[in-house]
């Protein structure tokens, strides 16, 4: 897949494939449950935990799976909040386009970042997409891989 706009839409739900039914990221949306979302994946997500050191406050890691898009490959974590809904998409890239190259297309795509927090060893940009009901945040922290979360907005 060519690295292009189009090709980081479907990371960042933004005209992703699943045109038929309108999703909060790619075959998913918030407030799933964990059986829900790996139904909905089509045998790219399984029931289980993320490894340690994925995880989020608040929040429990119930399915997990792999994702392309961008030119890139990731591992994707689903998070699960106390009633066992989708609240959290964490893409963690593991391969194929650079993760400054994803980051300039976010950019390119989302716009200015509400919120951008940088130093030597780190990279936080945040957006909010309010038409598809993400908050969408790229992490780059030291050599670790980027990550990109899909969360529901606050509100």
């Amino acid at each position: 897949m060519a690295k292009s706009s189009y090709a980081l839409f479907v990371i960042a739900s933004l005209g992703a494939g699943a045109a038929e039914a309108r999703a909060d990221w790619y075959y998913t949306r918030w407030g799933m449950t964990p059986d829900e979302v790996v139904a909905a994946s089509n045998g790219a997500a399984r029931l289980g935990p993320p490894p340690q050191g994925k995880t989020y406050p608040k929040l429990t890691g119930r399915a997990l799976g792999t994702f392309q898009g961008a030119g890139a490959n990731f591992h994707v974590f689903f998070h699960f909040d106390a009633d066992n809904k989708l609240a959290k998409v964490a893409l963690e890239r593991i391969s194929g386009t650079e993760c400054t190259e994803l980051l300039a297309v976010l950019t390119r795509d989302l716009g200015k970042p509400i919120q951008s927090h940088r130093q030597s060893f780190a990279t936080i940009d945040t957006w909010n997409d309010t038409a598809r009901r993400n908050t969408v945040r790229y992490i780059q922290i030291g050599e670790l891989p980027c990550t990109i979360t899909y969360d529901v907005p606050a509100q």
